[in-house]
């Protein structure tokens, strides 16, 4: 364990406090949203469109059967808040991400640790106009040590940035790249520093008017300070439906690896992801000087 239990129980706590009262507020602006009225490749390319005006809760799960020059399996499971709040600050749109991991690894003797992982928060502002086809997206990441074991975090407070990029294209297909870095800057002094990139390449294949999709959407990393790398490919294929005012994405896609560097990176995962969205409430425009 990082610190005493403790002091792993106030991170627990403090961690899983944050996540309800963002899932709170999701639902309280779900609660006002209009009607949707768009088409289903319509629906497939906002739901697949990370800077889409849509609060989301998002459930992701990562599982590696076969590990390289590790025994056991790996497991992690990403519980995800999007929110967009009310007001705009600096006359920007934002989006506002909060990922909470519950993860199991292998450690040594055989044996496998399972917790909390460090709770990552980033804000997307977006900068390009909703309209646009191309849009641009770029913000501060803040990670804070959560982790309930050594063996699941850094120990370390991790200050970065994020920059999302979208194509939307014709027919309700998406294509998009996340990329993120992060340092750290405080946090537990017997644990090494931290510096990690990672990139998302994304699509999705819109199968016409069907809510049905080809995906793809696995995660590069690149621990720098480890000398560690990740590169995996992946193919599947999604569902997006409605369900009353809830937008419901269902994506499942096999991952392979095709570069890596360092010990137990994984040689093969399955992703299966479940996302529920609402439309962001509008507040009407208040008259000058009320």
């Amino acid at each position: 364990m990082t610190g005493s239990p403790d002091a792993a129980r106030a991170r627990l706590v403090l961690a899983l406090v944050a996540l309800v009262a963002l899932v709170a507020l999701v639902a309280l602006q779900a609660s006002r949203v209009a009607a949707q009225q768009e088409s289903p490749a319509e629906i497939v390319a906002q739901s697949n469109n990370p800077l889409a005006a849509l609060n989301a809760i998002n459930f992701n799960e990562y599982y590696a059967p076969s590990l390289y020059d590790a025994p056991g399996v790996a497991n992690t499971f990403n519980i995800q808040g999007v929110l967009i709040p009310l007001r705009r600050h600096f006359d920007l749109f934002h989006i506002i991400r909060m990922t909470l991991p519950v993860a199991t690894v292998p450690v040594d003797s055989g044996t496998s640790a399972s917790g909390l992982g460090d709770l990552t928060v980033q804000d997307a502002f977006r900068v390009t106009r909703m309209s646009s086809r191309t849009q641009l997206g770029v913000g501060p990441l803040l990670v804070m040590p959560t982790a309930t074991s050594t063996s699941l975090g850094a120990g370390k407070w991790q200050a970065g940035l994020a920059v999302v990029v979208v194509q939307l294209l014709e027919g309700g297909s998406v294509i998009e790249g996340v990329a993120t870095w992060q340092i750290s800057f405080a946090g537990d002094a017997s644990r090494p520093n931290t510096n990690l990139a990672t990139f998302q390449p994304g699509i999705a294949l819109a199968l016409g008017q069907s809510g049905f999709y080809i995906s793809s959407s696995p995660i590069w990393t690149f621990d720098f300070e480890n000398d560690r790398y990740l590169i995996p490919f992946s193919l599947g294929i999604g569902k997006v439906m409605m369900l009353g005012k809830t937008i419901v994405n269902v994506t499942a896609e096999p991952q392979f690896t095709i570069f890596h560097k360092g010990e137990g990176q994984p040689a093969v995962q399955l992703f299966a992801g479940l996302t529920l969205q609402w439309k962001k409430a509008h507040r009407p425009k208040q008259p000058a000087g009320s």
